[in-house]
Order: structure tokens, then sequence, then C-alpha cells
């Protein structure tokens, strides 16, 4: 099984200018007392043996597209990092901080449009769930000079996909999953549960005609069970299949896969491995 983690590698060094793309809340420290802090995140897969063992690191734009970033001290924002895969030196981040002082840091990396972070609740834009991970810590540039930080999913993922070929006739689907959460609080963890549809329209199928599709969801890091409803429209938004998944497990971290016949009605198969994912056992419903 191989698990796919986060590192963010923080040097505190002396002053330098932010990106375009980044923003300094406050920058105005005291020259006695200023330090820059750089913290770049590289992700790296592990593949856990009795002895568990690295590969080489790769560049976080094969993850995420978004690097969200917030530092606080003494509950005031003082400096905010948004960057994008088109960022130059995506992944990276320097700062300039009072080294007398304690500051709390938020990150979140994700595929969202973009991320806020208001009254303690990290939001995506239109509130669209995608592959996320999230890292805090609290440190003190004055005698902190390397802070190494793990970041943590906190989504899981739904896989559906069908071993039967999807009629032409279907343009779109949607799924309905119940009792997750569209957003992240920094001191409880999942915030903000709804009953949360994702649609896919245009979607391609496979050369055999089959389908498949990836649904993330804010869930919490134990397990939990949920609904999920898997419905396909024509074009004038006539259903053509539905189908109900009851005590569907979820977890934050989890990969869910749900393989098989959708179109026509045969089981299907119901396990918890996927690649750098962790994994439970293969149950069938």
């Amino acid at each position: 099984m191989k698990k796919c983690v986060f590192f963010a590698a923080a040097l505190m060094l002396a002053a330098c200018s932010q990106d375009a793309n980044d923003e300094i809340v406050n920058s105005q420290l005291s020259t006695v007392n200023s330090q820059e802090v750089t913290l770049t995140f590289s992700p790296y897969e592990v593949t856990q043996m009795s002895a568990p063992s690295r590969r080489a690191a790769t560049n976080i734009s094969n993850i995420v597209t978004h690097l969200d970033v917030w530092i606080y001290e003494s509950g005031t924002e003082v400096v905010a990092v948004h960057q994008t895969d088109a960022t130059a030196g995506f992944g990276t981040i320097t700062a300039t901080l009072d080294k007398t002082k304690t500051y709390t840091l938020y990150a979140v990396g994700h595929k969202a449009d973009g991320a806020t972070l208001t009254d303690g609740v990290i939001a995506f834009t239109d509130d669209k769930v995608t592959h996320a991970m999230y890292y805090s810590t609290t440190f003190s540039p004055g005698t902190t000079t390397n802070l190494n930080c793990e970041m943590s999913r906190i989504v899981a993922q739904f896989k559906f996909a069908t071993t039967d070929q999807c009629p032409n006739t279907v343009t779109k689907m949607t799924f309905t999953i119940n009792g997750v959460y569209d957003r992240w609080s920094v001191t409880s963890g999942a915030s903000h549960q709804l009953n949360r549809t994702s649609t896919f329209e245009n979607f391609t199928k496979h050369n055999d005609g089959t389908v498949e599709f990836n649904i993330f969801a804010v869930v919490t890091d134990a397990q939990t069970t949920h609904d999920v409803t898997v419905t396909a429209y024509d074009a004038n938004d006539g259903v053509i299949q539905q189908r109900t998944f009851t005590d569907v497990p979820l977890r934050n971290g989890y990969k869910t896969t749900y393989r098989g016949t959708f179109f026509i009605d045969t089981p299907t198969t119901a396990s918890f491995t996927i690649n750098d994912w962790n994994s439970y056992e293969t149950v069938d419903v």
C-alpha cells in the first residue's frame, strides 16, 4: 500500500520579496527583529513495507493547482499567500516575520478556483470540494529554523466506475452524498454539513463505453456511513437510471470504490483500495 504525503520545509533566512501573486498583509517590522521564513511544499510517495522507503520528490503541481497559506499572530492575520500552478515557484512561499513573536500557520492545497479563511473556517470558491490537503502549526522564527510539515487529506474520495456501457442517451450524471461537509474549520475540522450533489456533463467515456467518476467530500478522520444516490439523465433531464447505495463508508484520506454494472441492474462491488490512498478490506454490497 502506498501513502502520498506532503512535506513543507521552512528555512528562516534574511529578508526578501514576495511573488507578484502573493499577498503581504503586514510587513512593517523592525530591521533588528525581522526574519524571513521560506516554506517549500513538495509531495512525495512513501511505500509502506517493514521499513518504509521514500521515493524521489515530485512537484506539488502534480497533485494540486492551488496553495493558500495564512499566517496569524495573536489572532490577527499578518501574511496571506495565494498561489496557483501558474505562479513562478509554485509551492514555495516567503514571508518576513518578527523573530520575537509566535505565529500560527494554516495551509491548504486543492484544485478549486480559490479558498478563503474567515472566522476560522476555510471555504472553497463556489463551495467546490476537490482533492484537498491541510496543515497547521504554531512556531516562532526566533527558535525554529527548520520546520517539517506533513499535510493531511481533509477529503474522502468516492470513486464510481461502471463495467457496462453508458448509453449514448445519457448526457448528465449526478452524485448526491448525504450528510457530508464542504468547509473546514481550523479548530474542529469538517464544517457546514449538507447533502452535496456533484454534477458531471460532457464527460468522457472509455474506449469500451464505460465511465468513471471521482467525487470528493469533506468528512471526518473516523469512518462514517452515507447514502449515495447516482442518477443518469438524458438531454431533457429525464431519468434513465437511478440507484441509491446505502451505508457507504467514507473517511478522510481514504478512497471508496464502487465498481460494477449500473445501467443494468446487477450487483456492484465496493472496496477501499486505490494506489496511494489508505485502504480497507474489500466488501460486497
